[in-house]
C-alpha cells in the first residue's frame, strides 16, 4: 500500500508464519527493502502490481540484516540480476548462523550472492542521497536506511511499535541495541518502517514510540 509519495509498505499480517515487512522506495530510487521469505515473494510482487508498480523497475534489493525472514527472498531477485545489498560484515554473520536457522526451520539454505556492500554514511543512488546507519544489537551488522527528503527510516528489527528486536539470537547484544535505538531516536523521522508489526507515521507518534521504548523497555533489555 502507498503510505506517502514514493513510499510503499507491505505489512506481513499472517499469524501462522513469521515473515518480515517489505518496503519500497519508488521513483527515482526504486529500492526494495527486506523481501522476506522466498516462498512469498510472488504474493508480494502481486501486491506491488496492485499499487501500480512495475517490479521490472526495481534497481536494488537492500537487506537490513541477515536473518532468513528478511533476506531469503533476495534469491528471487538475484536470478533477475538485480543487485543485492547488505552490510559487508553481515555476510560473515549469515555464513556462520544461517545454516543453524535453516536447520531449525527444516529448510534448505539458499545460495545468495551479495554484490553491493553498504556501510555507515551517505549512499548516493542516482541524484538522491540516502543515509546508512550502522545499528548493531539485533544482529552484529544491522543497518537502518534514512531518506532525508522524506524523513523516512527503514529500521529492520531495531525497534517496532511498542517493542524492540530480540537480542537472544546468536550475535545479539542488548547493550548495542540500546545504543542503536538512542542514536536513531535523534533523527528527524516522520515515517518509521519497522521489520514487523505496523509502521508509525507522524513525527510526534514516532518520537512517542522511541521515548516509550527508552523509558519502559531499556531496563529489561
Amino acid at each position: 500500500m502507498k503510505i506517502a509519495d514514493g513510499i510503499y509498505a507491505y505489512i506481513w499480517r499472517s499469524m501462522f508464519e513469521n515473515n518480515s515487512n517489505m518496503y519500497y522506495f519508488g521513483d527515482p530510487l526504486n529500492i526494495l527493502f527486506d523481501p522476506g521469505l522466498n516462498n512469498y515473494v510472488d504474493v508480494r510482487i502481486m501486491e506491488m502490481q496492485k499499487d501500480g508498480l512495475n517490479p521490472d523497475n526495481i534497481k536494488y534489493i537492500v537487506n537490513t540484516h541477515g536473518h532468513p525472514d528478511h533476506y531469503e527472498g533476495s534469491a528471487y531477485f538475484m536470478k533477475k540480476n538485480i543487485p543485492i545489498a547488505i552490510h559487508k560484515d553481515e555476510v560473515d554473520f549469515i555464513g556462520k548462523t544461517s545454516p543453524m536457522f535453516y536447520e531449525m526451520m527444516g529448510m534448505q539454505m539458499p545460495e545468495i550472492k551479495f554484490d553491493t556492500f553498504l556501510k555507515e554514511g551517505k549512499w548516493k543512488v542516482g541524484a538522491t542521497e540516502l543515509e546508512i546507519f550502522a545499528t548493531p544489537g539485533h544482529s552484529p551488522s544491522s543497518i537502518c536506511i534514512y531518506w532525508p527528503e522524506k524523513k523516512t527510516l527503514v529500521c529492520g528489527d531495531l525497534i517496532f511499535e511498542n517493542s524492540v528486536g530480540r537480542v537472544d539470537f546468536p550475535g545479539g547484544s542488548g547493550d548495542l541495541l540500546k545504543q542503536s535505538i538512542k542514536k536513531m531516536s535523534e533523527l528527524d523521522i516522520e515515517i518509521l518502517l519497522p521489520g514487523h508489526m505496523g509502521f508509525i507515521q507522524g513525527k510526534s507518534e514516532v518520537k512517542k514510540n522511541f521515548d516509550s521504548i527508552i523509558s519502559q523497555y531499556f531496563s529489561f533489555i
